[in-house]
């Protein structure tokens, strides 16, 4: 629904009854198996190059590494560009499945009164890949790729950095000082904040990605935003906000869990 809102121009109810209306329930569901099948390798590829950056830097030869070192005073630094350079390496692993899911999510074969214009139908995600990549090649699949680094790589740095700190904050309340607590809270909240700072760059993006390649709307990044801007005003950068805060918490909060956890049972082995 976010990505309907930002490319169709709706409003999140809006998004969900022309779908349900037009398209029935299983529109709900278009170009998730490819993000899904990506969803593990891309966040093993994320933390992997942000726990290692972080080994190599924060590593005092022979002392033993401590993720959090608050009396470090290059720590905070360490974490902020740890985490940019993981959602560097990150996008290039995720934008070609990212542009299929946009590209499917915004298919309405024209069931309803709404659609792209000079849509092309795909009969699937594979058929979607494999006409992008005969079409383009590989540059095809990295449609959108610049927009989506503004997007990941400076807000990956916030991200972890949001998260490391709010995980050792001391809560007023005792029972949300629990360890399993402060993940679910410090995850989520990074996720949220991480988000709604970058969905004006995430409209843009989702609006390039759906452009069509032989008739374009946009000539460009700053074209698209000025565009956008001259027709729906600063409304439209906030487009999909509401849809991703209510996804983000729990994701991130999730994801962060799942870290935790196997960082500690790989440590005891």
């Amino acid at each position: 629904m976010k990505v309907r809102q930002q490319t169709l121009g709706s409003s999140l109810w809006k998004a969900v009854q022309m779908t349900f209306v037009h398209e029935g329930p299983r529109a709900f569901f278009k170009g998730v198996l490819f993000p899904a099948l990506m969803t593990g390798p891309s966040n093993a590829v994320f933390f992997g190059i942000y726990g290692n950056y972080m080994r190599i830097v924060q590593s005092q030869g022979d002392k033993e590494f401590f993720r959090v070192q608050k009396d470090d005073p290059e720590w905070m630094k360490h974490v902020f560009w740890g985490g940019c350079t993981a959602g560097f390496f990150q996008v290039v692993v995720t934008c070609p499945p990212e542009l299929v899911k946009i590209i499917l999510q915004c298919q309405t074969e024209h069931k309803g009164v709404w659609h792209i214009p000079h849509e092309t139908h795909y009969h699937g995600v594979w058929d979607c890949v494999r006409k992008l990549f005969k079409k383009r090649g590989i540059p095809g699949l990295y449609k959108g790729v610049f927009p989506m680094m503004c997007r990941d790589v400076p807000t990956s740095g916030i991200y972890t950095l949001s998260y490391e700190l709010l995980k050792i904050v001391n809560y007023p309340i005792e029972k949300l000082n629990h360890p399993l607590v402060k993940q679910v809270m410090a995850g989520g909240c990074a996720g949220v904040l991480s988000w709604s700072i970058v969905i004006p760059i995430d409209v843009i993006k989702s609006r390039l990605q759906v452009d069509s390649p032989d008739l374009p709307k946009y000539k460009g990044f700053y074209d698209c935003f000025y565009q956008s801007y001259r027709a729906e005003g600063w409304g439209a950068f906030t487009k999909g906000m509401g849809a991703v805060c209510a996804r983000a918490f729990p994701a991130n909060a999730a994801i962060f869990v799942t870290y935790e956890f196997l960082l500690d049972f790989f440590n005891t082995l």
